[in-house]
């Protein structure tokens, strides 16, 4: 069949996730100037703009059940192969076969997943599924070595490598650099915890995170004297950060200087803007992988293991690390002020050393 596309390129696009934008912006480089893919359709929940690769246009709204999956099939049928663009995007059963179906459409040798992440995964048949997806999709990178070796476990003929996140493959495009500002204020983000793989939450655990919260951001404040910027990295209606963000301005002291930065859907836009402050203090994955590329000292608030993860592989302190359920606010701020007194103990891993982890999703 004649293949309309150079590649289909899938993942949780098009839903005002700034970690999922920039994943995107990079799986789009990449195919074009490293596969040489130059004509590509993009999975997306909702119209994006982009001036450099062309705009995207969403799947369409289903008119009847079934309907966006026959939307993607499409897709998939008219592609030469499939790109599953980085992220945690392999977890249930339903929806791991769905992903084996888009290979077998659009041809399995040249597909590949691209800096993912695996599990948890919610049952016993979705371990089953996953493992047949690794011996089918042509290359699997994995963005950490929990998942590696999980791949490993499960399919060891398949042909899997120890990649890295795809984020900082955006730092390759000759156009997206940097500009060195003097740096001030400390930005902080924090999102909801999930209990379930449906996203519900705990209320106590999150009201308590929220007193810490304000508890943190007054002390750092009046010790530092830094401005605050709370900046959402991503605008669900009900999972995004922006309603606990202002749960947080709304009971902060009135008299310190706070911004809240809404979310941004150019990625690069939001790595400049991190690259302006003094540190960071971050719960959302992607917040923490734009500072690191940004150069801006981290603190990681981990809600998940992929956090955990991350702060392992980049070599990041351990006094820079602390669990979202047990987080000591006396630590946070101690920790904080006291390294932006002197010098904030810089990541074991290099931005360089992270970009050419990131190329070898693409080799």
């Amino acid at each position: 069949m004649f293949k309309q596309f150079n590649a289909f390129i899938v993942g949780y696009y098009g839903m005002h996730n700034t970690g999922d934008d920039a994943l995107l912006y990079s799986a789009r480089w990449a195919s074009q100037h490293l596969l040489s893919s130059q004509n590509n359709i993009v999975s997306s929940a909702t119209d994006i703009k982009c001036h450099e690769f062309g705009d995207i246009k969403a799947m369409p709204n289903a008119l009847f059940r079934g309907h966006q999956r026959l939307s993607h099939y499409k897709n998939a049928l008219q592609s030469e192969k499939v790109i599953f663009g980085g992220g945690s995007v392999l977890h249930t059963e339903s929806d791991i076969q769905f992903k084996r179906h888009l290979i077998a459409l659009a041809g399995r040798n040249q597909s590949r997943c691209a800096g993912v992440g695996l599990g948890p995964f919610t049952s016993v048949g979705a371990e089953k599924a996953c493992a047949k997806f690794l011996s089918e999709c042509g290359f699997i990178g994995l963005r950490d070595k929990q998942s590696y070796d999980m791949a490993k476990d499960l399919c060891p003929q398949a042909n899997l490598k120890l990649t890295f996140d795809l984020a900082p493959t955006m730092l390759c495009n000759p156009k997206n650099t940097l500009i060195e500002i003097e740096r001030s204020g400390i930005m902080f983000n924090f999102c909801p915890q999930a209990i379930d793989a449906y996203g519900n939450t705990d209320k106590k655990i999150e009201f308590r995170r929220i007193e810490n919260a304000i508890d943190i951001i007054e002390r750092v404040w009046f010790e530092t004297h830094e401005p605050i910027y709370l900046v959402d990295f991503n605008d669900h209606y009900f999972f995004g950060d922006d309603q606990i963000h202002r749960k947080i301005i709304h009971q902060l002291n009135e008299n310190i200087p706070v911004t809240h930065i809404q979310y941004d859907p150019n990625p690069f836009r939001v790595l400049q803007r991190i690259a302006g402050f003094k540190a960071s203090v971050c719960m959302r994955l992607h917040a923490s992988i734009l500072s690191f590329m940004a150069k801006t000292p981290s603190l990681s608030i981990n809600y998940h293991i992929k956090c955990k993860n991350w702060c392992e592989q980049i070599g990041m302190s351990e006094e820079y690390q602390f669990d979202a359920l047990e987080v000591c606010s006396d630590s946070v701020v101690n920790t904080l002020t006291q390294s932006l007194g002197t010098e904030f103990a810089k990541p074991l891993m290099t931005t360089e050393s992270a970009i050419q982890a990131s190329l070898l999703n693409w080799r």
